[in-house]
C-alpha cells in the first residue's frame, strides 16, 4: 500500500512536470529537498514530500480540487471594489462561490490558504496515512504560528481591495446603469473571450457565468524564469522576455486597453527614458517606460489602499511617479523628474492659479463622474459626482485619458497659437468624456446637456466644470455658490462660460461658433482683417478656436508644457501679453494710451488683436480722453448680449468690472455700406452717431435707432 502512495504521487510529480513544467523548481516546493539556485525561503525541515502541501490520492477535502489536502480559509476578506464597476451596473459576488459571503471564489481560496496569512504554511489535513489534526509539517521562514510571515513577497493578506479581483463574474455585455452617455458608451472594457493562456472559471450553481480566479493569471505549478533569469510570478504568460512584459500581455489579454495603449503616437508607447530607481530593474527585466506599459500606472497586486483602478498611488501621484517611489528617479510628470522639463507637468499645477489648486480631494474620484453633474441623482448614491457643491474635485483623467493620449498637440511646440484655427479635440485630448449644452435663447443659462462618452471638441471638456454641469445655477451668469477664481488678489466669481458662449448670444469668442454662425449677430459678424492678426486672419468668421488659445502656461514656447494646468498669472492668461484688465503689478486699467506701448505693457487682447482698430487711428474723442478698455468692453470677454463684447453700464460685476466701469447705455455697429473716416465698411464703430455708435454717460447723448437693446435686465 505504502508502495502504491508514492507511485502515485510520483505519477501526479511527472504528470505535473511534463505537462505544466515542474513545481520541483520553484518556490511552491515547499519540501526540505536541496534545489540548487532556489533561492526558497519558506521550506519544509524535515519533509521531503512535494506535492503533499496542496494534494492527496485519496481521502481529498470535499472543497478544493483537484484532490484537495489544506482546509478552506473561513475568513471574511475585504473584497475589491469600484465605483467603475458598480456604475457599470457590475453583479455582486454570488454567495455560494465561498463557505460565507465575501469570500472568493473555491479556487482562489484554495491559494489563500497559504497566502493569506491565516492558516499555517504545515497545515495539512493527511500525511502518508495519518490524519494531521492540529498537527503541522513542521517549516523554516514562517512566525511563531506557522503563518506565511509579514512582509513577505507572497503575503496576499486578508484586505483582498488592494489586489486584482477574484471571484468576480467575466462580462462584457454591460454599459453604465442609470445615466448612460448620450453619444457613445463606456463598457468594462474585457475581451471576449480572453486571449489564451488566461482561463475562466464556472461554477455549478452558475453554469451559464464565468468567473475570475487567481489561477485564471496564475500557474501555481509553473515558475519558469524569464530571458532575464527573474521571477515570472507564477504567469500562465511566460513568452515575454522581461517580467514587465509578462505582466502587460497577462493584463491586455482581458483588457482591451492596447490598441490605445500602444498605439504609434501614445507617449506613454513611445518613451524610452528608464526608472532610475533601485530595485525595479532587477524586478521587472527592465525599467524602460515604454516596456512598463500598464505597469508604470497599475499593479496587480498590493495597489495604494483606498485608490480605484488598482493604482500605484493616489491619484495625481501615478502621473507624477509612475513605478517608483520618487519623483525625481521617474520619467513622468513629477517635479525634478529625468525627462525633459517640458513633461513636468507637477510644477506648473502648484503655481498660483490652476487646476491643480482644487486638486484636493485624493480618493474620492473616478473617470465616471462626470457623468453626474448638477441636479443628476447619483449611482451608486454615496459617491461622488461632478458638482462644485460637494464634489469640487480636478484629477488628469477629466482632461486626459492615458489609454488612448498621443503625443501631438494642435499647436507645435514652438508655437503660440495653431496654424488652422479649430475648436476640434486634438490628440492629447482624445478619449476624454465632455459635455455638449443644449443652447436656449439668448444669455440664458444652459441647463440640460449630451453627454459624451469621447468629447469632439476641446470646450465640451471644459464644459464640464465651467457650466451648469458643475457649478449649478448662475444670476445673470454668476454662479451662486460663493467659487471664485484662484488668483488671490482679485478672487472673482467665476461665472458660467456655456452661457456667455452660448451661439444665440449676439457676440463671444468663437470658443463654440464661429463668427458666421452666430443667428442674432448682426452683419458684420466678421472682424476686419486690420483688426486681426495671425493666425487668424485667415478664415475669419468662419474660424473657431480653443480654450485653450487663451488660457495656458506662462512660456508654452519655452519650458512649460501646453495646456490650461497652471499659471501665476490671473485667469491663466497666456501668451506675449498676460494681463487683463489691469495692468502687471498695479491696479491701474488699461486705458487706450497703453496699446501705443509696444512690447512693455502686456494688454492680453494685443496677441490676437491690432487695437490701432478702431479705437484711435481715426482721430476720435476717444483718442485723447483715455478711455479704459472696461469702459466699453466686458471684462470677462467670453461672450456679451452686446454686440463686439461691448457692455452696458448696468451690467454687473464682474463682467463690469468693479461694478462701475462701464459706462456705454447703448451701441450698435457700424453697417456694411457706410464709411467711417479712413478705413474700409465694416471696420469700425461710429463714434459720432453716423452708422452706429454708443451712446452713454462718458460717451455720446444721443444716436439714430438700432442699438443692440438687453434682453435680460440684470
Amino acid at each position: 500500500m505504502k508502495l502504491i502512495f508514492f507511485v502515485i504521487l510520483g505519477l501526479l510529480l511527472f504528470i505535473n512536470a511534463e505537462l505544466s513544467g515542474s513545481i520541483v523548481n520553484t518556490k511552491h516546493n515547499l519540501s526540505s529537498a536541496i534545489i540548487p539556485d532556489m533561492n526558497r525561503t519558506i521550506l519544509a525541515q524535515t519533509e521531503q514530500e512535494v506535492c503533499v502541501f496542496c494534494h492527496i490520492p485519496h481521502v481529498s477535502r470535499p472543497v478544493g480540487k483537484p484532490l484537495w489536502n489544506r482546509s478552506m480559509p473561513t475568513t471574511n476578506y475585504d473584497m475589491y471594489d469600484s465605483t467603475y464597476l458598480r456604475r457599470l451596473g457590475y453583479p455582486a459576488l454570488e454567495t455560494d462561490l465561498g463557505t460565507d459571503n465575501d469570500t472568493p471564489g473555491a479556487l482562489s481560496r484554495q491559494c489563500l490558504s497559504c497566502h493569506d496569512g491565516t492558516i499555517a504554511v504545515g497545515s495539512v489535513y493527511k500525511l502518508r496515512r495519518v490524519f494531521m489534526g492540529t498537527d503541522k509539517i513542521a517549516m523554516d521562514g514562517v512566525d511563531g504560528s506557522g503563518f506565511i510571515p509579514a512582509g513577505a513577497a507572497g503575503l496576499i493578506g486578508t484586505d483582498l481591495s488592494v489586489h486584482h479581483p477574484v471571484g468576480v463574474e467575466y462580462t462584457t455585455t454591460l454599459e453604465a446603469v442609470d445615466v448612460v452617455f448620450d453619444t457613445g458608451t463606456r463598457t468594462a472594457e474585457l475581451l471576449d473571450p480572453p486571449t489564451s493562456p488566461l482561463k475562466l472559471y464556472e461554477y455549478a450553481s452558475y453554469p451559464e457565468k464565468k468567473y475570475v480566479e487567481c489561477s485564471s493569471c496564475h500557474d501555481p505549478h509553473k515558475e519558469a524564469a524569464n530571458a532575464g533569469g527573474e521571477s515570472n510570478k507564477f504567469l500562465h504568460v511566460s513568452s515575454g522576455t522581461t517580467l514587465a512584459e509578462n505582466i502587460v500581455t497577462t493584463c491586455i489579454s482581458c483588457h482591451s486597453k492596447r490598441e490605445g495603449i500602444a498605439g504609434a503616437d501614445n507617449p506613454h508607447n513611445l518613451l524610452t527614458d528608464a526608472y532610475t530607481t533601485d530595485g525595479l530593474a532587477a524586478e521587472y527585466g527592465t525599467a524602460a517606460l515604454n516596456e512598463f506599459y500598464c505597469v508604470n500606472c497599475h499593479t496587480p497586486h498590493n495597489a495604494q489602499s483606498g485608490q480605484a483602478y488598482l493604482q500605484r498611488k493616489v491619484e495625481q501621484n501615478t502621473c507624477y511617479m509612475g513605478a517608483s517611489d520618487d519623483r525625481t528617479t521617474a520619467p513622468c510628470h513629477g517635479t525634478g523628474s529625468i525627462l525633459a522639463s517640458t513633461k513636468e507637468i507637477e510644477t506648473v499645477l502648484n503655481r498660483s492659479n490652476g487646476h491643480g489648486m482644487v486638486n484636493d480631494q485624493d480618493g474620492v474620484h473616478t473617470n465616471l463622474d462626470t457623468l453626474y453633474g448638477t441636479d443628476i441623482t447619483r449611482f451608486p448614491a454615496d459617491t461622488k459626482g461632478l458638482s462644485f457643491i460637494d464634489s469640487k474635485h480636478v484629477e488628469c483623467v477629466d482632461c486626459h485619458n492615458p489609454h488612448k493620449v498621443a503625443a501631438n498637440k494642435h499647436v507645435a511646440d514652438a508655437d503660440m497659437y495653431p496654424t488652422t484655427p479649430t475648436n476640434l479635440v486634438s490628440p492629447v485630448l482624445q478619449g476624454v468624456n465632455g459635455v455638449e449644452p443644449i443652447w436656449p435663447t439668448e444669455w440664458i443659462q444652459p441647463t440640460t446637456f449630451t453627454t459624451m462618452e469621447s468629447a469632439e471638441k476641446e470646450y465640451q471638456i471644459c464644459l464640464k466644470c465651467h457650466s451648469y454641469w458643475g457649478l449649478g445655477s448662475a444670476i445673470w451668469g454668476v454662479n451662486t455658490g460663493g467659487h471664485e477664481t484662484q488668483d488671490l488678489a482679485t478672487r472673482i466669481p467665476l461665472t458660467d462660460v456655456a452661457w456667455e458662449m452660448n451661439k444665440n448670444n449676439k457676440s463671444g469668442h468663437p470658443v463654440v461658433f464661429s463668427a458666421n454662425e452666430r443667428p442674432n449677430s448682426t452683419v458684420p459678424k466678421a472682424l476686419d482683417a486690420l483688426q486681426l492678426l495671425d493666425p487668424w486672419i485667415t478664415g475669419r468668421g468662419a474660424n473657431t478656436m480653443y480654450c485653450s488659445d487663451c488660457h495656458g502656461a506662462e512660456d508654452e514656447t519655452g519650458v512649460d508644457p501646453k495646456g490650461p494646468h497652471g499659471s501665476d498669472q490671473p485667469f491663466m492668461l497666456k501668451g506675449t501679453n498676460t494681463s487683463w484688465p489691469t495692468k502687471p503689478g498695479v491696479t491701474t486699467l488699461y486705458d487706450l494710451d497703453d496699446i501705443d506701448t509696444s512690447g512693455d505693457n502686456f494688454l492680453f487682447c494685443k496677441n490676437c488683436h491690432d487695437l490701432t482698430y478702431p479705437h484711435k487711428e481715426w482721430g476720435g474723442q476717444m483718442a485723447t480722453e483715455n478711455f479704459n478698455c472696461v469702459t466699453c468692453h466686458v471684462a470677462i470677454p467670453h461672450g456679451s448680449q452686446v454686440s463686439r463684447l461691448i457692455g452696458y453700464k448696468n451690467f454687473p460685476a464682474p463682467y463690469n468690472y468693479g461694478g462701475n466701469s462701464l459706462q456705454i447705455s447703448l451701441f450698435k455697429k457700424n453697417p456694411i455700406g457706410v464709411e467711417v473716416g479712413d478705413f474700409d465698411t465694416g471696420r469700425v464703430y461710429d463714434a459720432d452717431g453716423g452708422g452706429g455708435g454708443c451712446r452713454g454717460g462718458a460717451c455720446h447723448a444721443d444716436n439714430a435707432g438700432g442699438y443692440d437693446a438687453l434682453s435680460v435686465t440684470p
